[in-house]
Parts: structure tokens; C-alpha cells; sequence
């Protein structure tokens, strides 16, 4: 079981680096004197928004809007508070924006917004990657808690389940929070995140999130205590033959 589990993590942590790797976005410069309020140049082409490359297309590009935080980030202005800050990213943007929509023939208010949508294929995998360890971790406690009590402590053990639940989704979601704002980090290729932390899924549906974790350990729970019954009854089965 030990072997199996660490193979699938395995497997699916390479999978989480190949999908990483295949979504990310080209990053600013790393030094913070060289970066300018520009993007990478590439050949003028429209897009077809009905096709589903074209539309990958534009909302990558339109991600590039963190270039433009990370533009305001070491720019002067910032040192002046959070008005002029806000005004030099703003303006960045808006320059970006209008670069790409002349660049692909489409209107500056389509750009913006797909410069608030998320890759779904990225997302999903992050999610199912992290709710796939929760599960694994979530299995292996249940199972610690089990065999500290015996089969007539029952009250014991539905009390002691519910409160090892509570403590690990509260875990998880300072983890998982972690988890997410990492791999999107990796995705862009910056760390200037700011308000688009925001749109990731764990903190749009974080209630959503937490009680979809607590449903799922109590699941597990249940599993693994029934799987405990039934081995405990087979090795009693045995003892007597």
C-alpha cells in the first residue's frame, strides 16, 4: 500500500510539472531596473474567438497584466503610496491591453475581459493534484485514529474523527491556499500577484472548498473504519482456524 501510494503521488506530481511547464507564460525581466511597460512582440494575426486555440490564446496574453503590477512594483511612483502606484499599473495595463487588441484586430474591452478569466484545465489540476494528497493524508490519519481505539469505544472514536477533520481542513486550507498561489506563480512567472490572487478557485470558493474537504474526510472515514472492521473480523476468522 505504501509503495502504491507513493507511486501515484509521484505520478501525479510529474503530471502537475508537465501541465505547469505546457501553461506557463513568459515572465517579466528578473531584474527589477530592466523591466518595462512592454510585451513580447509577435507577428499581428487576428483571433477568432469561436475557436477554442484562439480564445487559450488571448487569455494568456491577457495575463500579462502582471506584468504590469510587477512594472508599478519597482517603479518610483510607488514609493509615493497607493494612489500613484495604482495610477502607473493602471496605465501600463491599459497600454498593454490596447497593444494586444491591435495586435489581434480585437476591442480593448474584450481583452480586459479575458484578462479576469482562468485557465480551467490549470486550475483543475492544481485542485485534483492537492485534493488527491488531502485524500491519501486524510486515509492515513483515519487509520491512526482507529487503531488507538478499540471496537466497543465507539463515541470515542466518532469524537475523535470529528475533531481530527476540523484540524486537518483547517490545515488544508492554509495549505492548499499556499499550494495554489505557488503553482500560479510558476504559471506566470512572477510573483507580483497582487489582486489576482483573488480570482484563483481557492479563494473565490473557499467555503465551497471547505465544505467539500470535510465531506470527503468524513467519506474516508468511513472507508477506512469499515475497511478496519472488516480486516479485524478476517484476522479474528483466522485466529480461530
Amino acid at each position: 500500500m505504501g509503495r502504491t501510494v507513493r507511486a501515484v503521488v509521484a505520478v501525479a506530481l510529474m503530471f502537475l510539472i508537465v501541465v505547469i511547464l505546457s501553461k506557463r507564460l513568459p515572465a517579466p525581466a528578473a531584474n527589477g531596473q530592466a523591466r518595462r511597460c512592454e510585451i513580447p512582440a509577435e507577428p499581428p494575426r487576428p483571433l477568432h474567438l469561436d475557436r477554442f486555440a484562439d480564445r487559450a490564446h488571448l487569455r494568456a496574453e491577457a495575463a500579462t497584466e502582471s506584468w504590469a503590477i510587477a512594472y508599478a512594483d519597482v517603479s518610483p511612483l510607488r514609493q509615493q503610496g497607493a494612489g500613484p502606484y495604482a495610477d502607473v499599473r493602471d496605465q501600463c495595463m491599459a497600454m498593454l491591453f490596447v497593444r494586444i487588441s491591435q495586435s489581434h484586430a480585437i476591442d480593448v474591452g474584450t481583452v480586459r475581459e479575458y484578462a479576469q478569466q482562468r485557465d480551467i484545465i490549470f486550475d483543475a489540476v492544481v485542485l485534483l493534484v492537492f485534493a488527491f494528497a488531502y485524500v491519501v493524508i486524510a486515509y492515513q490519519l483515519v487509520g491512526a485514529v482507529t487503531r488507538r481505539f478499540s471496537g466497543d469505544e465507539r463515541f470515542a472514536l466518532v469524537a475523535a474523527v470529528n475533531i481530527v477533520s476540523v484540524m486537518t481542513v483547517f490545515v488544508a486550507v492554509l495549505v492548499g491556499d499556499s499550494w495554489s498561489i505557488g503553482a500560479e506563480v510558476l504559471r506566470v512567472g512572477n510573483g507580483h500577484l497582487s489582486y489576482r490572487t483573488e480570482r484563483l478557485p481557492w479563494r473565490q470558493y473557499r467555503p465551497a472548498i471547505i465544505a467539500t474537504a470535510l465531506g470527503v474526510f468524513w467519506l474516508v472515514a468511513a472507508v477506512r473504519v469499515k475497511t478496519e472492521r472488516v480486516q479485524a473480523a478476517e484476522r479474528r476468522g483466522h485466529v480461530r482456524h
